[in-house]
């Protein structure tokens, strides 16, 4: 029952990371919808050995990662992932979620150094990890996707209008969730390998 539980999860966190890909923007009945899937998993799961501790966890990065200007979107993402039983007493089933999507994240930083090195932006080296360097015309076609400029809270976050020079750096990345869509798919894995505790 959990094994379907956390794929119905999987499948809602693919639509979200697909809906985030494309606008930037995820549908709060989208969000809504991970929910029903996660509450079930915290029925069935409330008597294991340690399971409030992925629920204290989860609420903690959700808190943490909100008051730090993640989206609304990523903060709840975590808190239903976080109802999933850990398949390990001693690791919350968060922790899994965010080391699987840091893995992502670290390929997707790889992947924009090589980029990076390639284009005429001068950038820092840390830039190059977490930033790209595109053209006016895409930063302005493509403005839902890119973030310019010092961004503290990417709910606030509105396009410029207008943008000098042939090139900008902006701020890219894949979407968080669609990152910890690939940590719950790892999490997923190892349940179905070692089991419940």
């Amino acid at each position: 029952m959990l094994e379907a539980l956390g794929l119905a999860e999987l499948a809602v966190l693919g639509f979200a990371s697909y809906q985030d890909v494309k606008t930037r923007e995820i549908d709060a009945w989208v969000i809504a919808l991970l929910f029903p899937p996660a509450l079930a998993a915290a029925y069935l799961s409330w008597s294991a050995p340690l399971y409030i501790m992925s629920p204290m966890l989860g609420l903690v990065l959700a808190l943490a990662m909100r008051l730090t200007g993640s989206g609304y979107a990523d903060s709840l993402a975590i808190a239903a992932l976080s109802l999933f039983p850990p398949f390990s007493p001693a690791l919350p089933t968060p922790a899994v979620v965010v080391l699987g999507a840091g893995i992502s994240v670290l390929g997707t930083s790889i992947w924009l150094l090589l980029i990076n090195n390639r284009r005429p932006c001068r950038m820092t080296l840390t830039q190059k990890f977490t930033h790209i360097c595109i053209t006016r015309e895409e930063a302005l076609r493509r403005s839902h996707r890119y973030l310019i400029g010092e961004v503290r809270d990417v709910e606030k976050y509105k396009p410029p209008e207008r943008i000098e020079g042939d090139y900008v750096v902006a701020r890219y990345g894949v979407p968080y969730v669609a990152h910890m869509a690939l940590g719950f798919a790892l999490y997923l894995a190892l349940y179905g390998l070692v089991g419940p505790p």
